[in-house]
């Protein structure tokens, strides 16, 4: 059973991204063309084919990646598909987070399977599904965790212990010896029976010490993923970045347009009343040196200088520094979409509402560099409902909406509703006769002294608030008598909206695959249409 729910209606849904997937006008002004008018698609698979890609050494590189992650023959074909001249891609990346990270990497990965088979029947020519792992990426507090449920519905925590310097990217940090009791402890969370134990045997796999956390993470995602067809990209590669050294040189050589430009739409954004995801500094390059802590790379009136150590370089020098140790650089925020579509001929870029928002940043830069901007698909999104869940909350009578407007406070809200109907009745009939008089007293104190109509109005509003102080010692009473109601709230709020936020956000997969096997994984991708744009509720069953 699918519940489906308008992502307008989703609270704390930005405005930027709320208009996106309305299509908005403003919007549409400010990127080449919006994923949904009829011919986009047609249309960028146009612009790909007048530039030239050097796919070879592209799919080499591909090719050693994804079979040193034991990747499946359905991720290995792809990438044979992708030397075709007329192949293209859907793509789409997420950081390599502890056991695969928060839901909605899983939910990304099969936007990209569904985003591929669609275009790829509508064009009739190869779309190739691509996941790039974010392995530069040097915040390790984004990646070191997992959360889940314990039995009884409690959240949980699971985190490695620090193990890196700040700004030190995650492609060099390794798992040491922790990472073993921290699946032990994973595995006191997980049902008994058979899925349980592959699922553990594949992340024990996995996640090994001395593996890095992209490696591990790779390895798992393939494990899940490839079988469908779903080739990997590890972008700290220095091959990869051979292949962008014409859009690197370019950013040194002309002290930094990509900045420029990235500023200049940011104006624009703001002009149509979009506050920008990202704020770029001025007089830095998108790129950052690395040895092995990335560095911000500062334009000066003689050239360069690195922020930290205070290195400088000449542009001749930095440009040669490219040329001879290319894995030295990592692009920033901004530039990484670049680097991406630069070596990908990139159809369509599966987004989560934040990077929608900073990729409606970078049209100026895209088109200045004469990089075609690919279509931006927003990613499916999707609770995951257990059975035994759905039946708590619809016998607390609440949806899921609710759950994350309100969090735990939904209780008193319960305990409200369910107030005996005498007593309801009562107190609603005492606060209309209440405001009723206080309404008479208002008129004819008007009528005696104007002057005194506001000190009128505070009184009624004071004999207003008994009545809803009342109501909230009335449901505090009902609550602390109630710990059963407060034990099931919890439950559904860890099930459904951890944290105050969408399930997808906070709680991983591993959990979800040892109750139900992989056909969570096919629930989960027959429930998505990257066309239809709209939170999905998928329940369940055992």
């Amino acid at each position: 059973m699918v519940h489906g729910i308008a992502l307008g209606n989703i609270p704390a849904t930005s405005r930027l991204f709320a208009d996106y997937c309305e299509a908005n006008d403003r919007i549409r002004a400010l990127i080449p063309r919006h994923f949904q008018e009829p011919g986009a698609f047609a249309a960028q698979a146009k612009l790909l084919d007048g530039r030239r890609y050097d796919r070879r050494s592209l799919c080499a590189v591909l090719k050693e990646q994804n079979e040193r992650l034991g990747a499946a023959a359905g991720a290995l074909a792809g990438i044979a598909r992708l030397q075709d001249a007329n192949a293209v891609v859907a793509i789409g990346g997420q950081q390599a987070g502890l056991f695969g990270g928060p839901l909605y990497t899983m939910h990304k990965a099969l936007t990209i399977l569904a985003v591929a088979r669609q275009a790829e029947a509508l064009l009739r020519r190869p779309v190739v599904p691509v996941f790039w792992i974010a392995s530069e990426d040097s915040d390790l507090a984004e990646v070191d965790h997992a959360w889940a449920t314990d039995h009884d519905g409690a959240l949980k925590l699971l985190r490695m212990p620090a193990s890196a310097p700040a700004k030190v990217p995650v492609s060099r940090i390794r798992l040491g010896e922790a990472v073993g009791p921290l699946l032990d402890e994973l595995a006191l969370l997980l049902p008994e029976g058979d899925p349980a134990a592959a699922v553990m045997e594949d992340l024990r796999s996995a996640y090994t010490p001395g593996r890095t956390y992209p490696q591990a993470f790779g390895a798992w995602m393939a494990r899940l993923f490839s079988p469908l067809g779903l080739a990997l990209v590890d972008p700290s590669d220095s091959r990869l970045k051979r292949l962008a050294h014409g859009l690197f040189d370019t950013e040194i050589t002309e002290k930094s347009p990509v900045s420029s430009a990235v500023m200049e739409q940011t104006a624009r954004l703001r002009s149509a009343g979009y506050e920008p995801q990202i704020e770029l500094r001025d007089g830095f390059l998108t790129l950052f040196h690395q040895d092995p802590a990335r560095d911000a790379i500062t334009v000066t009136p003689r050239g360069f200088e690195l922020k930290a150590s205070g290195r400088r370089f000449t542009p001749r020098e930095l440009s040669d520094l490219l040329e001879r140790s290319p894995e030295t650089f990592t692009p920033n925020a901004v530039m990484r979409p670049l680097f991406q579509d630069t070596i990908f001929p990139t159809l369509a870029v599966v987004l989560g509402p934040a990077e929608i928002a900073y990729f409606c940043q970078l049209t100026l830069a895209y088109q200045r560099l004469e990089i075609p901007m690919p279509l931006l698909v927003p990613r499916c999104s999707l609770t995951l409902v257990e059975g035994k869940v759905e039946r708590l909350r619809r016998k607390l009578d609440v949806t899921l909406v609710q759950l994350l407007e309100r969090g735990d406070r939904i209780i008193d809200d319960i305990l409200k509703r369910d107030l005996p109907q005498s007593l309801s009745g009562r107190i609603a009939d005492g606060r209309a006769r209440a405001s009723e008089t206080w309404s008479g007293i208002v008129a004819e104190i008007d009528a005696l002294d104007p002057t005194l109509h506001r000190t009128a109005l505070i009184g009624a509003a004071r004999a207003a608030s008994q009545f809803d102080f009342i109501e909230r010692k009335i449901a505090q009473a009902a609550r602390r008598k109630n710990d059963l109601l407060r034990r099931q709230v919890g439950r559904l709020t860890s099930a459904l909206a951890p944290r105050g936020g969408l399930q997808e956000r906070t709680l991983c997969a591993p959990p979800f695959l040892a109750a139900y096997g992989e056909r969570i994984i096919r629930a989960a991708s027959e429930a998505m249409d990257p066309f239809s744009l709209e939170h999905r509720a998928v329940v369940i069953e055992p």
